[in-house]
């Protein structure tokens, strides 16, 4: 039998969510950024600033060591400034004096436990998606997004995300994204994210799949188990994608004289993919919920068949049982005629047996009729 996709513990074990280390201290003041650093025993990754500047005309792509002031950019191009690692304060808090940042936005920045939401600050618009990644299990990893003008800024905890297809169409100058603004390219970055939770949503539904087949072939040792690790994946995913969408219906209306009557059609559409992704979710937890109750019927079942053939057996032996008991007691027949005659009889041995087993097939041939034998 081959393996499942999803690597699921057989015994119910509390994960703490790899953000859970970066919870603001209580009693911290607002707006106050703090060098939390990694967990201990986790390693701590360098910061790592890539630049990419493009028009209609021109596109340059860059890894950087500094990130330069806002005014020395070229207002006519649009910047995309991706930062990876927040543990470098010193870093987040010139790039907040660069760009006129809000300390409340940094500080959610760095506390990695956000929900998916919107702020607008004036004219600066930041922004919290969750984003997927992984094959174990449902992960996520936040994602801030700050629009300044005609700068997009995101930050990520870490190297690696599924932005490489907006990062390709810009170079190539694919679809329509060199030719729009800065909340154009807002627009893109969600939409990679959510779209990247499409393949999360088809890995549940192959594994549900594949446990369909496995119950059909009474292979579902620790299926229970699975399905309940699975169910609440599938919650965490659809509060996930329903966080999203509150902060899209947000960004569609705190976004009023920033964002372009185009791109807000852009970002209905986005609205759309979640609403297909929350329903993908909501349909594999009620087909959990109907493999859970299939697998406790089949185990009814085969309890049943159990039960059915063990009585059976001691329907057939119990008045064996009896005619062997009276035998058994060995009354003296010289104490009265009455006592057991059969004792003395050379034929009481086969006549014992033959009582019992024409009582068996009698009982046998009564369950046959009644249908009680298929």
């Amino acid at each position: 039998m081959t393996s499942l996709p999803l690597k699921l513990p057989s015994k119910l074990r509390v994960h703490r969510p790899r953000w859970a280390k970066s919870r603001a201290k209580i009693g911290s003041v607002p707006g106050e950024l703090s060098g939390n650093g990694p967990a201990a025993g986790q390693p701590r990754h360098p910061s790592h600033i890539r630049v990419i500047q493009y028009n209609r005309e021109t596109h340059q792509d860059e890894v950087v060591d500094a990130i330069a002031t806002r005014d020395s950019l070229d207002p006519n191009v649009i910047t995309w400034i991706d930062l990876h690692g927040v543990q470098d304060v010193e870093l987040l808090r010139s790039l907040g004096g660069k760009f006129g940042l809000h300390p409340l936005a940094l500080e959610d920045v760095v506390q990695m436990d956000q929900h998916a939401k919107l702020e607008r600050y004036g004219e600066t618009l930041f922004f919290v998606a969750r984003m997927p990644y992984g094959d174990d299990g449902f992960q996520t990893e936040q994602v801030s997004m700050f629009l300044v003008g005609n700068v997009v800024i995101t930050i990520q905890e870490e190297v690696g995300d599924c932005l490489n297809p907006v990062r390709e169409r810009i170079s190539r100058a694919m679809g329509r994204i060199r030719q729009r603004g800065s909340d154009y390219l807002v627009y893109a970055i969600i939409d990679a994210i959510i779209d990247g939770y499409f393949p999360v949503i088809d890995r549940y539904e192959a594994h549900l799949s594949q446990m369909a087949g496995l119950l059909q072939e009474n292979d579902h040792d620790n299926l229970p188990m699975h399905l309940h690790h699975i169910r609440a994946d599938l919650l965490a995913i659809r509060k996930t994608v329903q966080q999203h969408r509150d902060a899209l219906r947000l960004l569609l209306r705190e976004g009023e004289g920033i964002l372009a009557d185009d791109t807000r059609l852009y970002l209905r559409d986005c609205q759309d993919h979640i609403g297909q992704l929350m329903e993908a979710a909501d349909t594999d937890r009620e087909t959990c919920g109907e493999l859970r109750e299939l697998y406790f019927a089949l185990l009814g079942q085969k309890n049943n068949d159990v039960m059915k053939v063990l009585t059976i057996i001691a329907t057939l032996f119990i008045p064996m049982s009896f005619v062997a008991g009276i035998y058994g007691m060995n009354f003296d027949q010289s104490a009265s005629p009455l006592n057991m005659p059969e004792l003395e009889w050379s034929f009481g041995y086969p006549f014992a047996l033959a009582v019992m087993a024409a009582m068996a097939l009698g009982l046998l041939g009564f369950m046959y009729r009644k249908g009680w034998l298929s």
